[in-house]
């Protein structure tokens, strides 16, 4: 196979990697990022179609016109412009006055839906570029638990103990990682989500907002290409001429019937014509366009009701609680109180933890979403076990403090544990991060080494990151 068929073989192979869907987003999003796109460059296909392969446009020319001398004022006014004059008005005569009727935009629609239907991707290439930034690979997440084998109980239960085991990772990095870099914003946006276990919330839904955004540019940019600026709402208008019986010979909405100028030079003379012309295409563009501005109006009503949903699933506490407490309820492992489910929620799974939760319950069901959270809640209650955490306490109580006051160096089992028996020995590891051991000063000292550790760490981490995305764009 030559090499330019290879890379155009290539190239296509990779375009139709990018339309096809994730499993890492939800139908709103595919709406945006796949079925839009998809109908734009259909659109922009048959605008292509009807441009350069058919007769967009034939002008009545007078009969003395030769063949060729009607072809070249066909092809002349189709690429300068015409202008509309309604048919009871009079033709103005002072040229200034026909070029502000001009009609401009039928040359480039097939350009600005296919730039369109780009603008409507871009969301997703930096939801797919930022996602993966935290530690939750989101896409990876959501394969393992919507993939077909889980059907069997066995294969389900060992998708559960992956996914568990690295949800269970991440979050525990993200809730040890204390960064105090600063940079610009998308720095500061990477640094405050990962210490806040809300970065892929974060972004997921700065992803959602520029949805909505390009929708509303789109709206503008639509008015402002068709020169809509007496009508701003263009589909509206033209919707409501259509319920009055009003047609384009009135409203001048893409109309049908135009006028075009061209002069010809005739042995040194100059002659000036005046031709009638009929855009056909003008036909095909009213109905594309109307649909279009009404396919927008519909995703800027369903992007904001999305948005608003996603925002106070993870975004408001409350919402949080009671989304995961609806799946520990179906659980074997059932909370016992409120404050435990608040602990789970707020210290354990963090925004983050509860996306990943709505994101499996939306692709893999209810029931996935139910044996994973009963997973996450045993691997919480060893993590609070481990850290000492009471729900009633939001702060870490002193580990020597716990330790005196145990069960062992109380008055119960065995009668007489007065002040006068010894405390319970430290662990190695105890002795190691220095607790009880260690001078406060000292202590002080080794946790800023530590962070100084973790932050080079993190910032090598990113920039191989970025690095390997500009590498993918070479």
């Amino acid at each position: 196979m030559p090499t330019g068929s290879r890379v155009g073989a290539h190239f296509l192979s990779s375009v139709l990697r990018m339309l096809e869907p994730r499993t890492d987003d939800d139908f709103v999003d595919r709406l945006h990022y796949l079925y839009t796109p998809i109908m734009l460059l259909m659109f922009a296909l048959l605008a292509s179609a009807k441009n350069y392969a058919g007769h967009p446009i034939e002008c009545f020319v007078p009969a003395y016109f030769t063949r060729a001398m009607e072809q070249y004022s066909e092809n002349y006014c189709y690429v300068q412009n015409t202008y509309w004059v309604p048919f009871q008005e009079h033709i103005p005569h002072r040229l200034d006055e026909r070029e502000k009727r001009q009609i401009g935009y039928y040359q480039w629609v097939s350009f600005v839906l296919a730039i369109s239907a780009l603008m409507f991707h871009l969301p997703a290439l930096c939801w797919r570029m930022l996602s993966n930034q935290s530690g939750l690979n989101v896409s990876v997440v959501l394969s393992l638990a919507c993939q077909e084998e889980n059907v069997d109980p066995e294969v389900r239960d060992r998708s559960i103990c992956i996914l568990t085991r690295h949800i269970d990772d991440a979050l525990r990095y993200q809730r040890d990682l204390i960064i105090r870099s600063k940079g610009v914003f998308l720095f500061a946006l990477i640094n405050i989500g990962r210490l806040y276990g809300a970065y892929v919330t974060l972004v997921y839904s700065m992803c959602k907002l520029l949805h909505l955004f390009n929708v509303l540019i789109q709206f503008y940019f639509l008015n402002k290409f068709l020169g809509t600026a007496d009508y701003p709402l263009f589909g509206g208008h033209v919707i409501y001429d259509l319920f009055r019986d009003r047609e384009w010979q009135d409203s001048g909405r893409f109309p049908r019937v135009t006028l075009c100028d061209f002069e010809i030079r005739v042995l040194g003379n100059i002659h000036r014509h005046t031709v009638q012309c009929v855009l056909v295409i003008n036909m095909f563009l009213e109905k594309i366009f109307v649909f279009l501005w009404l396919w927008l109006l519909f995703l800027a009503f369903l992007s904001i009701v999305n948005l608003s949903a996603w925002l106070a699933t993870v975004a408001v506490p409350i919402c949080r609680q009671a989304f995961v407490e609806k799946f520990l309820d179906l659980s074997q492992y059932e909370p016992k109180t409120s404050a435990e489910v608040h602990l789970f929620v707020e210290k354990f799974l963090r925004p983050d933890g509860v996306f990943l939760l709505k994101m499996v319950s939306v692709h893999a069901g209810n029931i996935m979403c139910t044996r994973l959270s009963e997973s996450l809640w045993i691997q919480f209650q060893q993590w609070r076990a481990s850290t000492k955490i009471l729900p009633s306490s939001r702060k870490e109580s002193s580990p020597s403090l716990g330790i005196l006051m145990s069960g062992e160096g109380g008055g119960g089992g065995g009668g007489g544990g007065g002040p006068s028996e010894r405390p319970k020995r430290r662990s190695s590891s105890e002795r190691r991060e220095g607790r009880g051991y260690y001078q406060p000063h000292q202590i002080k000292k080794m946790k800023d080494q530590r962070k100084d550790k973790e932050i080079h760490l993190y910032n090598y981490q990113l920039w191989v990151g970025l690095d390997n995305i500009l590498y993918k764009f070479k």
